[in-house]
């Protein structure tokens, strides 16, 4: 089975997490004789296996990858639990004595074994499928009574216990201790928030599990709190193996905001060069920079930034005011990325969800919606009448096996074209059908709808398609009417009126079509 990936928008943020995680298990294996060091290398590990094959699978483009990468991060999520367990034991002095710790594996590892072995049984998956509707392709694993009876409680049950044992020795603990204890509660506090909120449904995208990214946070909290004394050695490495290869852009200002530093995204992304540093940033003479400047000057911290107008680029920016603990402002971080592609997959999503995709006029779906507000508003008002039309193009599958569908589309969209010409802005255009149309006209009766639709016939009757060299078709197409005046209040719905005027258009084909037919009730 071959393996595709494929890049989507959004996934540098799990592979910063992955990376921080790995600087991290790195930095602390100087710490493996400890107890204490063991249980969190052990929990980044099982932390970086998670997210590097989050990774994987959310690049994958198949449901069968997607599935095996899933299941090795189930090795490093099902033990993560017990590990934040085993770490807080330690901390607390409050040891597991002889072999007893394996007692709180044995759900890990049997989950494990559940999970490899689900094709046999689906315990723990059903029947998992890729859902499309998304900025980008999840899968949603159609989880069992194993993961919501056994495995999410047991998980959970731990990481309880670990808080709870925590918050029980807070009280006891002098300054120091105390403050580590608060560190290590957030670090444990914050994954768990946010893998509740997912097995709860609640999540940016749907079925799409940020736990990864959190728990990076929590490892460089954690990792703080237990080697407090090592900490200003990670910083360099840190800064040198992640801030300056981030995809994200970063400008650094002191606190008279001139700027003390840009990584090398800004750069790309601005067009900077190193004589930029050192400047004040109000002073640089760049678009991007000037409408950073705005934001700046109202105090707002994120926004989102259009660049260019022929092929715009969007950013989505944020800045940061830095502080010490006493409250004084030492300089500000300014941090961005490019999000064109998800602005770019935002709006195709959007005009595909209500546009035909070969007309531009609406689709089915959304002139069904439309008209559905437009009705509401004549079962309110008194005297506010609408008209509905039906359009069928008159022996349009003979131009298509004649002439090739390529002329049939090129008729269409020239057919659709004049229509929209004679009609007004609030009037509700739409493709129903193969060569099927409707046109909801507002605020018109069913004289005026018989003149209109009239002047739609003509229009369309005067049409000529060009086939090629001196060649050319003409094209017709039938009519059918029916006003809301000509209904009861209660039989005024969308449905009905285009049941009503199809009649209608039925009856005109049947006198001969190119005719305009109101519905007889």
């Amino acid at each position: 089975m071959q393996f595709q990936f494929r890049y989507t928008s959004g996934l540098w943020l799990f592979m910063v997490s992955a990376m921080i995680i790995l600087v991290l298990l790195i930095f602390s294996w100087r710490y493996r004789r400890s107890s204490s060091g063991r249980c969190f290398i052990i929990l980044m590990v099982c932390a970086f296996l998670w997210v590097s094959n989050f990774i994987l699978e959310t690049a994958s483009l198949t449901l069968a990858w997607k599935i095996f990468f899933a299941r090795i991060e189930f090795i490093g999520i099902t033990f993560i639990p017990a590990m934040w367990f085993f770490l807080v034991r330690e901390f607390t002095n409050r040891r597991i004595l002889g072999d007893n710790w394996l007692v709180v594996l044995v759900i890990p590892v049997v989950t494990n074994v559940i999970i490899w072995s689900n094709p046999l049984h689906h315990w723990f998956m059903g029947t998992p499928f890729i859902i499309s509707d998304t900025p980008f392709p999840v899968v949603d694993f159609d989880y069992q009574w194993w993961f919501y009876a056994i495995h999410a409680p047991y998980g959970y049950l731990l990481i309880g216990c670990a808080l709870m044992l925590l918050l029980r020795s807070i009280p006891s603990m002098n300054g120091v201790y105390r403050m580590q204890s608060c560190y290590l509660l957030v670090a444990i506090i914050l994954p768990a928030i946010t893998d509740v909120l997912y097995v709860m449904g609640i999540s940016p995208v749907q079925h799409y599990n940020f736990t990864t990214a959190v728990f990076s946070i929590s490892g460089s909290i954690l990792f703080y709190s237990l080697f407090h004394f090592q900490f200003l050695d990670l910083l360099p490495l840190a800064r040198d193996s992640i801030i300056n290869n981030l995809y994200d852009g970063m400008i650094i200002l002191d606190h008279k905001d001139r700027i003390v530093e840009i990584n090398p995204s800004a750069k790309g992304y601005l067009a900077l060069e190193d004589s930029a540093i050192g400047k004040e940033f109000m002073q640089v003479n760049n678009e991007m920079i000037k409408k950073v400047q705005v934001l700046m000057k109202e105090n707002v911290e994120k926004g989102d930034i259009k660049i260019g107008k022929q092929a715009p680029t969007y950013f989505d920016v944020r800045v940061n005011t830095i502080t010490k603990k006493s409250g004084t402002h030492i300089g500000r971080v300014i941090a961005f990325r490019d999000i064109t592609e998800r602005v770019e997959l935002f709006n195709q999503v959007q005009a595909l969800a209500v546009q035909d995709s070969l007309t531009g006029i609406f689709n089915r779906r959304s002139f069904m919606e439309f008209s559905k507000r437009e009705i509401y508003r004549v079962l309110r008002n008194t005297g506010y009448a609408v008209s509905l039309v039906m359009i069928d193009l008159d022996n349009f599958k003979a131009i298509n096996d004649q002439y090739g569908h390529r002329l049939g589309d090129k008729a269409l969209v020239t057919f659709t074209t004049t229509i929209q010409k004679q009609l007004r802005e609030f009037d509700i255009f739409g493709r129903v059908g193969g060569e099927e149309f409707a046109i909801l006209l507002a605020d018109t009766d069913a004289r005026t709808a018989i003149q209109i639709t009239e002047r739609l016939r003509t229009a369309v009757e005067a049409l000529r398609i060009q086939t090629g060299k001196n060649r050319e078709v003409s094209i017709t197409a039938s009519f059918g009417v029916v006003s809301s005046l000509q209904l009861r209040k209660k039989d005024i719905e969308i449905n009905n009126m285009l049941d009503l005027a199809d009649q209608a258009l039925y009856e005109a084909k049947q006198k001969g079509r190119n005719q305009v037919v109101l519905v007889e009730l």
